[in-house]
């Protein structure tokens, strides 16, 4: 294999590895696997060669598994957000007597 080819296949393998992670919910590992993708494809040439296409058919089924993983990852977290607020709007309204007005220090 060439070492242009190997670039394709490691591209695979990183998106492989991405789609993993997020697959566990291992999300702040992502950041280091996306500084290598990118500075591997910044090398890459504009017209791949006939030879990556199986890479590259391995890297964009990868892809579209992560951003589903992402995806789902997004709206769960969405959803505890949502319920955190709710719960918030619901203690408030067991404060005494009403909004309370801000404490102003006087200085003399």
């Amino acid at each position: 294999m060439t070492d242009l080819l190997q670039t394709y296949a490691r591209l695979a393998a990183i998106a492989e590895s991405e789609r993993d992670l997020a697959l566990e919910g291992r999300i702040d590992e992502l950041h280091g696997l996306q500084s290598e993708r990118a500075a591997l494809v910044a090398a890459l040439p504009s017209t791949a060669p006939e030879g990556a296409r199986p890479h590259l058919l391995r890297a964009t089924a990868a892809q579209a598994e992560a951003t589903a993983a992402l995806a789902t990852a997004m709206r769960i977290a969405s959803a505890d957000v949502m319920r955190v607020e709710h719960g918030r709007t619901a203690v408030s309204a067991y404060r005494p007597g009403g909004p309370v007005a801000p404490r102003i220090a006087h200085t003399r």
